[in-house]
């Protein structure tokens, strides 16, 4: 796999994701069965059943967009995966009734990713959030505890 190949793996990933699929498509088409996201130290979801609450949680959420800025790390483990770490900027947008208006929710994100080759493609095997920077107030409460998921 090349930087640019994981550039467009995790674009792929990232615009899905913004779309609320249900975790059943996310399987089908990009993630595998042992799926992992979370915090690292902190919780996290496995596997389907943690991929439904963990979509559930980002429910209410639009206006969605995640862009990966920096490839920080990236190399191929000894079981043929790929290991990274990102920089990435976040926007999305939130709106709680009876509130005017909508809340906005922005800031970067360093991940570290696993990726592993399926017979038919490249997956994302986990996507584990490793700390936040530049935060807004909303984010900033959003992701106050990572080690109890989104503070809803």
């Amino acid at each position: 796999m090349t930087e640019h190949e994981l550039r467009e793996l995790l674009a792929e990933y990232l615009t899905l994701l913004q779309r609320h699929p249900p975790a059943e498509e996310m399987m089908d088409k990009i993630v595998t069965e042992d799926f992992e996201t979370g915090f690292e130290g902190g919780f996290s979801w496995k596997g389907i059943d943690g991929l439904r609450e963990f979509l559930s949680q980002r429910d209410g959420f639009f206006d969605e967009k995640h862009q990966v800025r920096e490839v920080l790390e990236f190399e191929e483990s000894a079981d043929g995966g790929v290991w990274a770490r990102t920089r990435l900027e976040f926007f999305l947008r939130r709106w709680d009734a009876p509130s005017p208006t909508s809340d906005e929710f922005m800031g970067s994100c360093y991940h570290h990713w696993r990726l592993r080759r399926a017979p038919d493609r490249w997956r994302v095997a986990a996507q584990i959030v490793e700390r936040f920077d530049d935060l807004n107030d909303n984010a900033e409460r959003l992701f106050a505890t990572p080690d109890e998921g989104l503070n809803r």
